[in-house]
């Protein structure tokens, strides 16, 4: 029985031809040595216009670092921000890897859960009861992953404001499907331009650009975190290929044309799954705001709720949806939402339509 696989992060768009174009330029043009550890100048100024063009923040080229994709970002920026012990609180769900990449940085994580009844909507509250003064970092996913939720203008103002009731605090914002929202454009937290020394933005080529392979991504962070941030990348690992930024900076040029396209593909394929979940009501779903993923609540599959179901925990409902029927999903009990999985839809129509019929299928 053939496996088809929506627990991956990683689209079935082609590479934008501009970009491999770009890069097969430079190659040409003999770029293939050094570059600096920070990036190419191309590249950052790139990014920094985006900016300044799509939501009117003046972002320093020397403010952006380039990176060996987005969590080589998140993982130069935790260890340039965080001390042994230090206390992280993020909103949950999360991107999986979240999690380990902080122990890894010494920091301590504290889940702030979103109530999926409530489409994941922010409960400033909630959150405010887990800061304190020494807490050190408030990580946010906008869009999210696994949810695709975006945060409102109203909900990103009310984590300003906390972020003035905690002046100790800083914001990590990750922001890598930001060109994938539905409905209009998505707001970075750079617009909070007074509390710029405390964000950073983590962004990347894998999501927006069908581009994993090429590992480029990018930090955005106030310049006493950055300088570190760049002296350790080049203690660890040195700067990202210049041939690869060069096809990133076109990318960068292009993104409104290359997202629209993407934008349009994935729409359609999210109504598809919408449709044909409703038919399934023992899976609970809210409607993804951006990026192609769709989170289940499975819980009305598992025991307690479902006394006669042979699972109790959702990895097993997953590992029996891929046995029986060949559909891999992802638990999303590590990204701090137990009872529920990921599943993607960003694969060719007909892939998706057999794995909405197999889900059906099992669930009944």
């Amino acid at each position: 029985m053939d496996i088809i696989p929506l627990h991956l992060g990683v689209s079935h768009f082609p590479t934008p031809a501009v970009a491999t174009q770009a890069l097969q330029e430079a190659i040409a043009q003999n770029n293939t040595f050094y570059g600096p550890n920070e990036g190419l100048p191309e590249l950052r100024l790139a990014l920094a216009q985006r900016y300044l063009e799509d939501d009117g923040v003046p972002v320093p080229a020397e403010q952006i670092l380039i990176t060996h994709g987005a969590k080589h970002a998140i993982h130069l920026y935790l260890h340039s921000l965080l001390h042994p012990g230090d206390e992280v609180v993020a909103l949950a769900p999360y991107w999986f890897a979240f999690p380990e990449l902080i122990r890894q940085s010494g920091g301590k994580l504290v889940s702030v859960p979103a109530n999926p009844n409530q489409e994941y909507a922010l409960e400033v509250e909630a959150l405010r009861e887990k800061l304190n003064p020494d807490t050190k970092l408030l990580i946010l996913t906008n869009p999210g992953n696994p949810t695709g939720k975006v945060y409102s203008p109203a909900e990103l103002q009310a984590v300003a404001q906390l972020m003035e009731e905690f002046p100790n605090l800083h914001l990590l914002s990750d922001e890598i499907y930001d060109g994938l929202g539905f409905e209009g454009p998505v707001q970075s937290f750079l617009r909070f331009e007074h509390l710029r020394d405390r964000v950073a933005v983590v962004n990347g080529f894998s999501k927006s650009f069908a581009m994993s392979g090429w590992r480029v991504g990018y930090l955005v962070a106030p310049f006493q975190i950055l300088h570190k941030a760049t002296d350790l990348q080049l203690r660890w690992i040195s700067g990202v290929s210049p041939f690869l930024q060069a096809g990133a900076a076109e990318a960068i040029r292009q993104r409104h044309q290359i997202w629209q396209q993407f934008r349009e593909d994935l729409a359609q394929k999210r109504t598809l799954v919408m449709q044909e979940l409703k038919k399934m009501p023992k899976l609970k779903f809210t409607v993804p705001q951006a990026g192609y993923y769709v989170t289940l609540q499975v819980e009305c599959c598992l025991r307690p709720q479902d006394p006669s179901s042979p699972f109790q925990l959702v990895e097993e409902w997953a590992a029996a949806l891929k046995d029986q029927v060949g559909l891999e999903v992802l638990p999303s009990t590590n990204m701090g939402m137990p009872a529920a999985v990921r599943m993607s839809f960003a694969v060719p129509d007909e892939i998706l339509s057999s794995a909405l019929i197999r889900l059906k299928a099992f669930v009944s």
